[in-house]
């Protein structure tokens, strides 16, 4: 059922609520990857109301939404639509006191043209609202593309800008590194990690140490503060460095159907490879060093590293690239505006602007079905235009 609501409720006229009153759905939503609501930030018109932001519950029968105990449960109070198999009898209740209407899943279950489908009208009238008009050629689309991406990039930058203002530019640079290796599932746990053991305090506990036991020493510590290995991670001998913070509760971290290569363990040991690396000429200089030379495949392989034996990589080329599109080239972009170095911040996204087209994820995928016509799908052939997507999805879902 969530599989035919985020792939056929844009494409349906409209529904009727438990009320009578018409609902069209402009984007299903996102689905939900933790407790709570199956679809988040979906976008709805809503007859008598307008258009309405939120999350979507979906169930066979109306009454399982009692029955799965989300009545008292405050997670789902930005829920704007119920979405049951059964015929709607009456609107339903909120943990907070608020009623959500109710509509019937029963129009999706007809078959559809399995032809290629085209671009959804709706989401570009969103977004021509909010400046993005919609391409009536491939080369309007290629610049709404490159234009969109350009836009993250400079967005990620300024952000980056601001977190300068109060801490080092290595410190920064860590914060952002961890919170990319978390992926979706532990952006958060990875970022109080990062404060919990800062930059500089690893740094310079591990250049006391002998060259060849500095990598593995940085992994124990950061791997006991972590909280997911039980016991004691670091050596008698070694100790913990000064200047790090509490151990963290196991729980923060999300490991339940995440793969054994994305295992947040793993993503520490990737970590440590890139603290050690760094160690002899600084986080910030030795990544600016390698953009500087001008490819995109030499940033990527300084922020790869390998597995031991053979175990997968720690941080392998897609995850690299990322880091690189999302947080060095924003971050030392960021510096060189500080510093009013306009040839380094043109350099750096020159160079952003020089990466092909990375592995595709389920957002990609969804924002290229929903707005582009199907033989232009090709065209996003760069990351910048996949970063172009994934900003046309933000324009679409957050508010402002």
């Amino acid at each position: 059922m969530a599989r035919l609501w985020q792939k056929r409720a844009a494409r349906q006229e409209w529904f009727r609520t438990q009320a009578g009153a018409r609902v069209r759905v402009l984007y299903p939503g996102r689905p939900g990857v933790s407790a709570g609501p199956d679809f988040r930030n979906a976008i709805l018109e809503m007859e008598g109301v307008g258009r309405v932001q939120g999350d979507v519950e979906i169930h066979v029968r109306q009454q399982d939404w009692d029955a799965h105990g989300h009545t008292g449960d405050p997670r789902y109070n930005g829920v704007v639509l119920h979405v049951a198999l059964d015929e709607p009898a009456a609107p339903t209740g909120l943990e907070s006191g608020r009623n959500t209407p109710v509509v019937s899943m029963a129009p999706l279950l007809t078959p559809e043209d399995s032809g290629a489908v085209g671009p959804h009208p709706g989401l570009w009238q969103l977004l021509a609202e909010r400046g993005y008009q919609r391409p009536d050629t491939e080369g309007e689309l290629v610049r709404l593309l490159d234009y969109a991406g350009d836009v993250r990039f400079l967005d990620k930058s300024r952000q980056y800008a601001r977190f300068l203002e109060e801490q080092p530019a290595a410190q920064t640079l860590y914060e952002g590194l961890l919170e990319g290796l978390g992926y979706q599932h532990n952006q958060h746990p990875f970022s109080l990690l990062a404060h919990r053991a800062p930059y500089q305090a690893l740094a310079d506990a591990a250049l006391r140490l002998p060259s060849g036991s500095r990598v593995a020493a940085v992994e124990a510590w950061l791997a006991h503060l972590s909280g997911l290995r039980l016991g004691n991670c670091v050596s008698d001998s070694q100790g913990l460095p000064k200047g790090l913070g509490p151990r963290m509760d196991p729980d923060s971290w999300n490991c339940f159907r995440v793969r054994p290569a994305n295992h947040p363990l793993r993503r520490i040991a990737g970590a440590a490879g890139l603290i050690d690396r760094s160690l002899e000429t600084g986080l910030v200089e030795a990544l600016r060093r390698e953009a500087e030379s001008g490819t995109p495949k030499t940033l990527t392989e300084a922020l790869s590293v390998a597995g031991q034996g053979r175990a997968s990589a720690a941080i392998g080329q897609a995850r690299a690239r990322d880091l690189a599109i999302n947080v060095v080239l924003p971050l030392l972009h960021a510096l060189a505006e500080g510093a009013e170095d306009s040839g380094r911040s043109e350099d750096c996204l020159e160079l952003y602007s020089r990466f092909g087209k990375g592995q595709e994820n389920e957002l990609t995928q969804e924002m290229a079905a929903r707005l582009l016509e199907p033989d232009w799908r090709g065209l996003v052939s760069t990351a910048r235009r996949q970063q172009g997507l994934l900003h046309l999805h933000h324009v679409l879902t957050v508010p402002g």
